[in-house]
């Protein structure tokens, strides 16, 4: 018996002292992914992105946003009496001009802007968007968990008392 101690205790040391060629399961693993089809999803946390040119936003449902022109801009005015298009009148507002838009307003960006989104914003990920997908490996936490409660049975099985206080482990009589 003690030489299958003293063997276990020598193989133990010399697998230590080598450099290790397992390479053991990682609980977590991330992977790269292509987004194949348009994806709804909500933001985790505050984000900046860059929308191109060319986006369409839609102002505040609650509120009027107010705006100042950068070019001249030709608006048509419509009188609300009457329903036909053939009495628009067009006008021109000079640059600089400050608008009020109206709630729910649809406006495409001109320029690429940076927009700084809150977390739990709604967002459409386009085709095409390459994301990264954290996995857990449950066989990898399965794993440990049997390394840590084996080690622990294993304690507890060897654990004998000393009933008559000799300083040594009694051994157990069948």
């Amino acid at each position: 018996m003690k030489f299958l101690k003293y063997f276990a205790l020598s193989v133990l040391f010399f697998l230590a002292s080598c450099s290790s060629v397992y390479c053991p399961p990682n609980p977590s693993q991330e992977t790269k992914d292509v987004i194949s089809k348009p994806t709804n999803t909500v933001l985790a946390r505050d984000t900046t992105g860059e929308l191109p040119k060319g986006s369409w936003v839609k102002t505040d449902p609650d509120e009027k946003v107010e705006v100042v022109l950068e070019e001249d801009t030709v608006a048509v005015l419509k009188d609300p009496k009457v329903d036909s298009p053939v009495n628009l009148q067009q006008v021109v507002l000079p640059k600089n001009t400050q608008v009020i838009l109206p709630e729910n307003t649809y406006l495409q960006t001109s320029t690429p802007a940076k927009v700084k989104m809150d977390a739990s914003t709604e967002v459409v990920l386009p085709q095409g968007t390459e994301i990264t997908i954290t996995r857990v490996n449950w066989y990898a936490i399965l794993f440990y968990c049997l390394l840590v409660f084996g080690a622990a049975w294993y304690y507890m099985q060897g654990k004998n008392e000393d009933k008559n206080n000799d300083g040594f482990v009694d051994d157990k009589k069948e």
